[in-house]
């Protein structure tokens, strides 16, 4: 590996090439980032009259300045290797059946039970492995999210670095959950972790993705994905925190690819960050695959999140469910558009998909569109179901009937609305965090 320890350029072909080198990457890998540019330098910045990106400010969006790479001081061994800031990515009482983190751009720390280990468990940096285990990386890397799809997604393909490897074989079942943590503390710049997920058949494993970062100066651009590949009969629970700081403007690409009896249960948390554009597709390919998606959103100051979701139901007696709450106040604004296809194909698929918005200001925004595109001819049940609206004021009047002051009164009813997904998040030091957040922003 060359000791170049920081890109001496700014986005660019020779930064590709330069962070290539820098990871002693194979040839194949090279040759696809260099496609990957290529596929950047063609597309063009978000269209604002689209109706994808017409409720983002477009306007905000620029890569003008930013930094392809950023290097972390080094290797660390426990959180207090870690700047203050990130420290709240570490927590050593917490169980774990394994722990990576990325700091920046690099992989500062990896590790995994021993145990699991001897049965053929990974949990490693993807730039690594992609040197010692060419062939699985090789095969799964974009093979669910290609880097052509949007401008970003190639940037990512083109500059992602550091990332995460979590194969699980055949028949193996991890019990504790395996952790990848994301810091970011240099100004302007680019941030590209890339997650792959192998579960190969029987399998089970939970991976908890969190990211955080404090207010920086200027602008900071993270565009991340996260490829999901579930064999038949496994089951997947992935959960995502995003805590990034003000000054960053987030986009994300998450796809799962789901084989016969497969199953995932995919948790999102969104609370930080200016601007955050994500999108989260199910493919359900294999007859018997179901999914579950929950989200909980909350914004303040004036925040913009847009989600779009994919319940895409390609094979027979595939069951999918969604739920996102978000509660906003001030200025802040959610979009989420969801799209439930079910396929010719698709015989005796059951759907929902719901959203639920609790407005705290008269100047805070939210827009659902569930949307249902319907093929089959023997559907089972196909719903959906949208709300918006700010707090219940004959149940703040019931509880303070019952002595509870206004404001202890809205605070129950806030954490009451939570609770419903963020009780199913597979870490009490992650609910803990997040109803901290809350409270925070609130003023609690």
């Amino acid at each position: 590996m060359t000791q170049t320890t920081e890109l001496t350029m700014k986005l660019s072909r020779e930064a590709v090439e330069e962070l290539s080198a820098r990871g002693d990457e194979p040839d194949w890998l090279l040759t696809r980032r260099r496609e990957a540019w290529r596929l950047f330098e063609e597309a063009p910045m978000p269209d604002p009259l689209s109706e994808e990106w017409r409720r983002v400010d477009v306007g905000r969006l620029t890569l003008d300045g930013l930094l392809p790479y950023a290097a972390a001081p080094g290797p660390i061994e426990n959180a207090a290797g870690l700047p203050r800031e990130l420290r709240s990515l570490w927590d050593e009482r917490e169980k774990l059946a394994g722990r990576l983190v990325q700091h920046n751009s690099d992989v500062v720390y990896a590790a995994l039970d021993e145990s699991l280990a001897q049965q053929g468990v990974i949990v490693v940096d993807l730039q690594r492995a992609a040197r010692e285990q060419p062939e699985l990386v090789r095969e799964h890397l974009g093979s669910a999210v290609s880097p052509g799809e949007w401008k970003y997604q190639s940037l990512h393909s083109a500059l992602w670095s550091g990332g995460c490897l979590c194969y699980v074989p055949a028949n193996v079942e991890v019990e504790l959950p395996i952790e990848y943590g994301i810091g970011l503390t240099t100004p302007g710049l680019g941030l590209f972790p890339h997650l792959l997920i192998i579960a190969e058949r029987n399998s089970k494993v939970t991976v908890i993705q969190e990211s955080v970062s404090p207010t920086l100066d200027g602008l900071n651009v993270v565009a991340g994905t996260v490829e999901i590949i579930a064999r038949e009969g496994a089951q997947v629970r992935f959960v995502d925190v995003q805590r990034w700081g003000r000054n960053v403007q987030n986009f994300s690409t998450m796809r799962a690819l789901l084989s016969k009896d497969a199953s995932l249960q995919a948790i999102l948390l969104g609370l930080g960050g200016t601007i955050t554009k994500s999108r989260l597709d199910v493919l359900m390919n294999e007859s018997g695959s179901r999914t579950e998606l929950l989200g909980l959103f909350f914004g303040d100051s004036d925040q913009t999140f847009n989600y779009d979701t994919l319940q895409d139901h390609i094979a027979p007696r595939t069951e999918s469910d969604l739920l996102f709450k978000s509660t906003l106040t001030d200025q802040a604004s959610l979009t989420w558009n969801g799209i439930v296809n079910v396929h010719k194909t698709a015989s005796q698929a059951a759907a929902n998909q719901t959203s639920r918005n609790l407005l705290l200001s008269d100047k805070a925004s939210a827009a659902p569109t569930p949307i249902l595109e319907i093929s089959a001819h023997d559907v089972l049940r196909c719903s959906h179901g949208a709300t918006v609206g700010p707090v219940d004021q004959e149940q703040i009047f019931y509880l303070q009937s019952r002595g509870i002051p206004a404001e202890e009164a809205e605070r129950m009813l806030v954490r009451g609305f939570f609770s419903e997904v963020l009780e199913r998040v597979p870490s009490e030091r992650l609910q803990k965090r997040v109803f901290g957040v809350l409270e925070a922003k609130l003023g609690w």
